[in-house]
Parts: structure tokens; sequence; C-alpha cells
């Protein structure tokens, strides 16, 4: 089987054959081109070499092209030139093909990769590490792209290179282009020795380049942490060792360019010599004329410089198929959530929720166990429980950012699975315990994922969460920067921002998963008081730790443990006097004390 180097990258070429195929043609041309030129030189030195016996009256005096030998020089001279320029032209021409195809690949690979990364399941990035996953689409790309750029020229043109070389040497002596040979098995035998060694070095230094990204970007994102426990020095200590650590796989990868790059020059210096060697001797013998010897050399030095390139082509290829298999990594990831093969349910979503029998676990810890339950479309679900019991586990499980292990939970009587998630999740709004909001304005943030928007529906929805006093504040108003995640706005205008995105969709299923938390009692109720007519108009899951965010809901579940411990309305759970009863009880005498 024919070895194809490019095989790993096929699927980012193909659309780009044209272009590609453009750029060989003309890069033929060139290396043709290229090739005329020593036969032009070794036209001139042997007519200078005549002429220059003839003079001496070392030889008769013979007929020239332009009457003088000179004359002939000086024509021999300005072929090469037009050879050289017409080289530099096609040259050039070919370069913008395939240098811009190499960039085009890189823009596809950057997309592609960034496009299946959104389609990964949650669980995916609990297990990899944003920086890993930040170096893969940079410095792997880059390398692949580094690749490409020079990899498809330089191979075609080392081995037109080697081609039509090796013809005209062969044209001129068949027995020295053989012995000009004589150092290519040691160089096969090399090559293959450290390419290996290169790929795994190269791997090495890739993944420990990931690990520092990594440690950057957890110390960026959680600096204010690791300032209030003053671990700048410990974490600048961290760091020194893995940049250490970075710097040795480095090294380990130069020393065996070290060794491979200088052989390749060596053993292209080895068949310059066995040529000067021979060549000379069949010059004195009269056996190559000295116009053949020096074109003979040229082709010689065209010859070695293929060999040069390959050594380069197997540190680059090594680096670009190391890099490719960490993208392809990612990209042979398939995401646990995903549209079932005989998805159907095209139909609006009304809003009825159903739990049967419902269980999850991550991984060997049950989280929720055998949830029955039913949430009536348009209707207010409350639900309290201890820190642990599966709060949050639930709510996620309404827009499949995980699947149940086993069970049911079905919409409008129908399984979740049935409804394609770009139709489930568009008919639901979910604010996080965790706000996130992107580096950009609160218009922005608020308006995210809805198509058209008006001025009316933005500040409708800010007025709801509760935010538009602030925002009057500031001197930007709307079109204020939060900065990113939000590291501008306070803790409690992060969820209101984060609600007014959830409110300002209008979907039929409104899940608040402990939304308020970071607002005091006083703007919790006037949130709330602004919902009322939103909720009424569609089911809201409403998860709080206050009895005072809950207490009106239509019905109320009480996690413990990971089952349903109590049901019912605010006053059946008072009356029942447990878990519920308990919470209310204390959370009352805190706002007595509170009032005093």
């Amino acid at each position: 089987m024919i070895f194809n180097p490019f095989k790993p990258f096929g699927r980012y070429l193909r659309p780009h054959w044209k272009r590609i195929s453009l750029g060989l043609a003309l890069l033929a041309i060139a290396q043709l081109v290229s090739a005329a030129v020593p036969l032009a030189l070794q036209e001139a030195v042997d007519i200078a070499k005549a002429g220059f016996e003839a003079t001496r009256g070392l030889v008769e005096p013979f007929t020239t092209r332009t009457g003088s030998a000179a004359g002939d020089v000086g024509f021999y001279a300005a072929v090469i030139v037009g050879l050289a320029l017409l080289q530099m032209f096609l040259s050039m021409i070919m370069r913008w093909c395939l240098n811009s195809t190499s960039r085009m690949v890189d823009t596809d690979i950057r997309q592609v990769y960034f496009y299946h990364l959104l389609t990964l399941s949650l669980s995916f990035f609990h297990r990899n590490r944003v920086g890993d996953l930040m170096a893969r689409a940079t410095n792997d790309v880059q390398a692949v792209r580094m690749f490409l750029g020079f990899g498809i020229r330089m191979l075609f043109e080392a081995l037109l290179a080697f081609a039509f070389s090796l013809a005209v040497m062969c044209s001129i002596d068949w027995q020295l282009a053989l012995w000009s040979l004589l150092p290519m098995p040691l160089l096969s035998i090399v090559m293959r020795q450290v390419a290996g060694k290169v790929h795994v070095g190269f791997r090495a230094v890739q993944e420990a380049f990931s690990t520092i990204s990594a440690r950057v970007q957890e110390n960026l994102a959680g600096v204010r942490v690791v300032k209030a426990y003053v671990q700048r020095e410990p974490e600048i200590d961290n760091f020194r060792t893995l940049n250490r650590d970075y710097v040795d796989k480095n090294r380990r990868l130069i020393h065996i360019q070290s060794l491979f790059f200088p052989l390749t020059f060596l053993l292209g210096g080895a068949s310059l010599c066995i040529i000067l060697w021979l060549g000379g001797h069949r010059v004195i013998d009269g056996q190559l004329t000295l116009g053949q010897f020096v074109a003979f050399n040229a082709y010689l030095t065209k010859l070695i410089f293929p060999m040069i390139t390959l050594g380069w082509m197997v540190d680059r290829y090594q680096r670009g198929l190391a890099s490719m298999r960490r993208i392809d990594e990612i990209l042979e990831e398939h995401p646990e959530i995903d549209d079932a093969a005989n998805i159907g349910k095209e139909a609006p979503i009304r809003g009825d929720i159903e739990f049967r029998d419902l269980s999850f676990a991550y991984g060997d810890d049950d989280v929720l166990r055998n949830i029955n339950l039913r949430v009536p479309a348009g209707s207010t679900l409350a639900v309290v429980g201890r820190v642990g019991s599966g709060k949050t586990t639930l709510a996620r499980l309404i827009p499949r950012l995980i699947q149940p292990t086993s069970g049911q939970l079905l919409i409008d009587g129908e399984p979740i699975e049935q409804f394609p998630l770009q139709t489930l999740r568009s008919s639901i709004g979910f604010v996080p315990q965790d706000s996130f909001l992107f580096s950009d304005t609160v218009r922005d943030n608020v308006a995210l994922g809805v198509e058209s928007v008006d001025e009316g529906q933005v500040e409708s929805a800010v007025e709801i969460a509760q935010l538009k006093s602030e925002l009057d504040s500031l001197a930007d108003g709307l079109e204020t920067m939060v900065g990113e995640r939000g590291v501008t706005l306070s803790g409690g205008q992060k969820q209101r921002a984060a609600l007014a995105r959830a409110v300002i969709r209008h979907p039929r299923i409104l899940i608040l998963d402990d939304a308020m938390a970071s607002v005091d009692t006083y703007t919790e109720e006037e949130i709330l008081r602004g919902l009322r007519q939103v909720m009424a108009e569609r089911t809201t899951i409403l998860i709080a730790h206050r009895i005072s965010t809950v207490r009106e809901a239509d019905q109320i579940i009480v996690l413990d443990e990971g089952r349903i411990a109590e049901q019912g309305n605010h006053a059946q759970l008072v009356e029942l006097d447990g878990i519920y009863a308990d919470m209310h009880r204390r959370q009352s005498i805190t706002q007595q004390l509170s009032e005093i």
C-alpha cells in the first residue's frame, strides 16, 4: 500500500482540491523551468571554455550563435535570467494558491472543532479542562496548518525536483547519477527511526502546553480566590514547575532534531564529495565536458534539496499528525444526548410535565430515586430541600441537559426524547444557580437567543427582573458592558439579568433554579410580584431555599436524599409538621429576630 501522508487531513483538503490542483500544476511547471537552468548553464560553460581555448590557439576557431563566444555566453545568461523570472512568477501564484488553502483548512478545522464542542453534553465538559480544549483549538490547529501550509508544497516540490534532476543526470552520466544516490538508503533508515520519536516527543510537548493553558485559565477565572487566600506565590511556583516541564519536553524534542537535520546535510555533502571525486576524474579523462560537470553538480544540488526537505517534512508531518490526532480525539467524542433517529414531535409544547418512576445517578452515586410527579401545564411547582438533595438535578432533566438513568420524563404526554432538542430547549427559559453572562452589553445578554426583539420587550423583561432602576443609575444603561462572566455586576444584578434573559423568550416552561438567592427579601418580593403574571401563563419550576419564595406555588415537593419526602401546597405541608414545617419555623424565627 502506498503511504499517503495527507490521508489524516484528507477530509479537510478535499473541499479545496481545485485550488490545490492549480497550485500543484504551477509547481510542476515551475520545477520544469528550474530544471532547464543547468542545461543553459552547461551550454554557456562549454562555449566559454571553447572560446577561451580558441583565443589561446589551443583549438580551432568555431562558429557561434551570435558571432562570438562572449555573445553566446550573454545569450545563455539572458535565457537563465528569463527562466528565473518565469519561475518566480509561477512560484508566486503557486504559493498564493497553496498557502491560502492552508489558511482555509485552518479555518475549517477550527469551525468544525468549535461546532462539535457545542454539540457535546455537559458530562464531557465535566471530564475535560477548558484550558486543554483551548490549546487544541489554537496550538494544535496551528501545528496542522504549519504542515499543510508548507508540507504540500515542499513534498511535491522535493519529489518533482528529485525526479527532474535525476532524469537529466542519468541522461548526462547514468553511472555517476547512481553513485550520487548512494547515501539514500542510510537516510531512509534514519528517517524511520526518528519519525516515531518526533511524534511521541511533540505529542508530549502539546500535552504539556495544554496543562499550562488549563492552569492559566483556572488562575485567571479564579483570580479572586487566589488573591483572597494569598496563593499568589504557590501558584507562581506551580506554574514555574509546569513551565520547566514544558521546556524539558521541548529540549528532548530539540535533541532529536539536532541529530536529524545535520545528518541530512551530512548525507547531502557526502553525495557532493562522491560526485566531485568521480566526476572530476571523468572530466580529466575526457568522458565529461566541463559544462556537463558543472550542470551535473547543479542538478546534484537540486537533488540534495529533497534530502534536506525530507528531514523537515518528517518533523513537520509528525507534529501535524500528533496535533491532528489530538483534535480528532475531541471530534470522535459523541454527545450523550442527541436527537433520536425517529424524532417526530414538531408541535408547539404546552408545558405539561410528568416524571414516571424516574431515577438519576452520577456514576454509582444515586441523586434521584423513583420520582413520580406531574406538573399540569400553566401551574407552578416549587422544589425545596436540603443542600445536595437533588433539586438542581431535577431541573436539568427537563431541558435534557442530563439524561435519566431509568424511568421516563414526559412532556405533554410524550417521552421527552421525542422532541427535537431545538424545539424543546427553545420552549424553556432556564435560570441556573450560577448565572453566566457574556462579555457584552446588558442588552445583548438579556436578548440572547431571541432572533428579533424590540426595545419595549427588553425594557419589560428588565423591569420584571427589577434591574431597571439600577441600570438607570449607570451612564450607559442597557449598553453597559458587563465584562467577562459579568464581572462588573454584583451577584444579584447578574441573577436578575439572567432572569430577564429567560423572561424575554416567553417560554412555555420557566425554570428558576434558586434564581433569587443573591437578592434581598424585599427585591425578591418585587421580582415575584412582577413574575406572577408571567408565571400564570406558563409552567414554572421554582427551586428555592426560602419559604417566602415558594409559599404561593400550586404544589410544593420536598426532596430528601433524592426522594420526594413531602408533597402538597404550603398550608398542607405546614400542617404535616415535617421537613417543610421545620424549615418554615426556622426561617420565621430568623426573620423575626432580624426585625428586632
